[in-house]
């Protein structure tokens, strides 16, 4: 019995630091060359990679699938810029939208998801600024 208990208490001991270490980790640079601003986010709106954007965020209080992108070089002016969205590895529909404010932001890109139902619908994306 004392061994069984010693060896309980010896795997919890050793399994702590590996639900300790659950902290998310900074993006990824993404390789984009032709790309003047570049993210790919998750479904929940986290910021997976990125290159030129300073946040991604699904948008508080708005339906599935309301995603704001910010741009964070001050030179890319989005009035005049193609953007261009996809959504990865699901069948869903997408559409970027550059937006002087977007969630109290400024060069900032408004992401909306949708099923073929056009039902909200988080899903994974990746936008570029060209």
């Amino acid at each position: 019995m004392r061994i069984r208990a010693l060896a309980l208490v010896a795997a919890t001991v050793v399994s702590v630091p590996a639900l300790a270490g659950t902290a998310s980790a900074a993006p990824e640079n993404l390789n984009a060359p032709y790309a003047r601003a570049a993210a790919k986010v998750a479904g929940n709106g986290t910021l997976l990679a990125t290159k030129n954007v300073a946040s991604a965020a699904r948008l508080d209080g708005r339906p599935a699938g309301d995603y704001c992108v910010q741009v964070s070089d001050p030179t890319v002016d989005l009035r005049d810029a193609a953007v261009v969205a996809t959504v990865n590895n699901f069948r869903a529909m997408i559409t970027a939208i550059p937006n002087s404010n977007c969630n109290g932001l400024t060069r900032t890109i408004r992401v909306v998801t949708t099923n073929y139902n056009n039902d909200p619908v988080d899903v994974p994306f990746t936008v570029a600024v060209l």
